[in-house]
């Protein structure tokens, strides 16, 4: 063998180099594919995790109130402990005035909101659980000359009766006050009772529990009381959830398990320490 035929057949080095890339360039094709096919699993792992809910309110004492800082009250401590139980993880609670919460609600721009009472209109975007939070009564609230004399709606004529924006009440009522046009819109229940407290209302409805809590605050618990022969309506304060981002499954296992809490005597407690013997129920 010749000189010649040696040296053709040694490697060439720009060969050698060629096939050192190539080698290479497969080695990190591999590992790229191996990266994104861990990619691509972890969602479906990420999906089967409950991402924490956002839970808004407005400011409603006693139920929603705002203690040294931190929310507090009834229905506060009430939603905390149930999601405790049910170990769903919750965003920090905020706080809206409370049109602007059933419109965030509406808009899918929230998971939950508390506390609101059963309307036909509110089914159409917000899921019910089976439990009410509470039950409370709503009332009209006057002097005790006018709560000594009243009857019913009739005795509301020639009257002023403070109602807030954005609440429910009932059918018979609101037509009652309209086509009577007795009524004057306020903010909050809070504005109502200052009016009444100022003479510029005669009459004011209100739930229970908040109004008790708002007299008491203004100094008004010896000159005005509650009509409580003729309640308005008695109705539930719920937790409502979003239809658009909430499954009706978490909603059925919150309704259980508050079911379940609302037989222990730690619900009893709450309801003796925000609610007091203003709560009928």
């Amino acid at each position: 063998m010749s000189r010649q035929d040696l040296t053709m057949r040694q490697p060439n080095p720009a060969s050698l180099a060629r096939h050192r890339l190539i080698a290479r360039l497969i080695q990190v094709t591999a590992l790229m594919l191996l990266c994104g096919a861990a990619t691509l699993a972890q969602p479906a792992r990420a999906t089967t995790e409950t991402p924490p809910l956002n839970v808004i309110c407005d400011l409603w004492a006693p139920y929603q109130m705002v203690v040294d800082g931190r929310l507090d009250g009834f229905s506060t401590q009430v939603v905390r402990r149930i999601f405790e139980r049910l170990d769903v993880a919750v965003r920090e609670t905020r706080i809206y005035p409370w049109k602007r919460a059933i419109i965030m609600l509406e808009r899918g721009a929230a998971d939950a909101l508390f506390s609101a009472n059963h309307t036909d209109a509110r089914d159409e975007f917000a899921l019910y659980p089976g439990q009410p939070l509470v039950e409370s009564p709503w009332e009209l609230w006057t002097s005790r000359e006018l709560a000594a004399t009243y009857q019913g709606l009739d005795d509301l004529r020639g009257r002023k009766v403070g109602v807030v924006r954005g609440y429910s009440y009932t059918p018979e009522f609101w037509a009652f006050v309209e086509r009577h046009r007795v009524y004057e819109a306020a903010e909050s229940d809070e504005q109502n009772f200052r009016k009444l407290q100022a003479g510029r209302l005669d009459f004011v409805i209100a739930e229970h529990g908040n109004a008790h809590h708002i007299i008491e605050q203004l100094g008004m618990l010896d000159s005005v009381e509650p009509i409580t022969a003729h309640p308005i309506k008695t109705d539930g304060l719920y937790i409502i959830f979003s239809k658009a981002r909430v499954s009706p499954e978490l909603v059925e296992r919150f309704s259980v398990e508050l079911d379940r809490f609302k037989q222990e005597p730690e619900y009893q407690q709450l309801l003796r320490d925000y609610l007091g013997k203003g709560q009928t129920h």
